[in-house]
């Protein structure tokens, strides 16, 4: 008989396990964040370990770390959680971008996305248009008209990240030509900030959060939200549906996946582990700080998601011939 791999026995232990709680007691839990710490996607993975640990749902799982692995988009977290046991004990937090994108634009993403299964959505989170008040622009309309007359120049945090994803498929929204909206990808959206607050660059999308403050003393202007309601945080900037373009909807959502062959039942304990986590009150003050909706949904959800966001994005992502490495 040949050689069961680790991966393998592990599959069959947890098949042949005694009825009860997947996730018992005693050993250590590992929620891998694709993100580093301080970053939103940082704060829910512990407060999602904080619950497991505590038992938010009544089934407390002992210690639980958050192990921040960030780095390409996050494929480097995606291919560490590829190749764990399947046993419920490492999960990956990471953007739907990772595997919704990823695969596009990626010649080499160092694992493979079938190895990853959903396991729930926990939370999601629009953008904000921002531009610079030397534009004079004050409407999404008029963001529409200046873009027309003259090529505009847009900040990002990378190539692929969510605010480029959401200004390319708002450019074939507003019917502009390609070169109409020029890309600047910077690295992370502190630097895409810093250019956009000195006029360097004149529009951005940029999570919610991340904008607010600049918003509100004046030095940045926010012309629409991407999603589908206003944001507590910024309560006069419209959505892109109420500035007249129906049914627009840009939100990305944190995925919580494991590796593939992980019990159903493993699956099922973590998708109401998350669901009790985000009704508690701490979770939504926090999250509402960070401009996160606390949006919770289990595997079919959180599959259904990736499937709908992979058509779109892998849609722009041949449009706009974008390319990453």
């Amino acid at each position: 008989m040949a050689m069961l791999t680790r991966r393998m026995m592990g599959m069959l232990a947890a098949g042949a396990a005694l009825p009860g709680p997947v996730l018992a007691q005693g050993d250590v839990t590992r929620i891998v964040a694709a993100f580093p710490p301080g970053a939103a996607l940082d704060g829910v993975a512990r407060l999602l370990a904080d619950g497991a640990a505590r038992g938010a749902d009544g089934r407390a799982r002992g210690p639980t770390v958050v192990d921040n692995r960030a780095g390409a988009n996050g494929n480097i977290a995606a291919g560490l959680v590829s190749r764990a046991m399947p046993d419920g004990r490492t999960l990956l937090l990471a953007i739907d971008t990772t595997f919704t994108l990823n695969p596009f634009v990626y010649p080499h993403l160092g694992y493979e996305p079938r190895d990853l299964e959903p396991v729930a959505i926990a939370g999601t989170f629009p953008l904000v248009l921002l531009v610079h008040p030397s534009t004079r622009i004050t409407s999404l309309e008029g963001f529409a008209r200046a873009a027309r007359e003259r090529p505009m120049l847009y900040a990002s945090a990378g190539n692929g990240s969510p605010g480029h994803l959401a200004m390319e498929f708002l450019r074939t929204s507003l019917g502009l030509r390609h070169r109409a909206l020029e890309h600047v990808p910077f690295r992370g959206n502190a630097e895409a900030m810093t250019d956009l607050l000195a006029g360097r660059v004149q529009a951005a999308f940029i999570a919610v959060s991340g904008g607010a403050d600049f918003v509100k003393d004046g030095r940045l202007r926010a012309l629409a939200v991407s999603g589908p309601r206003r944001m507590p945080i910024l309560p006069d900037a419209p959505t892109v549906a109420e500035s007249g373009h129906s049914g627009f909807d840009v939100r990305f959502a944190y995925m919580l996946m494991a590796p593939r062959g992980v019990p159903e039942e493993a699956k099922q304990e973590w998708a109401g582990l998350v669901s009790a986590v985000m009704q508690e009150s701490l979770t939504r003050e926090r999250m509402g700080a960070w401009a996160v909706d606390p949006d919770a949904g289990g595997p079919r959800e959180a599959a259904a998601w990736i499937e709908a966001a992979h058509a779109r994005w892998g849609k722009v992502a041949r449009d706009s011939g974008m390319r990453i490495g």
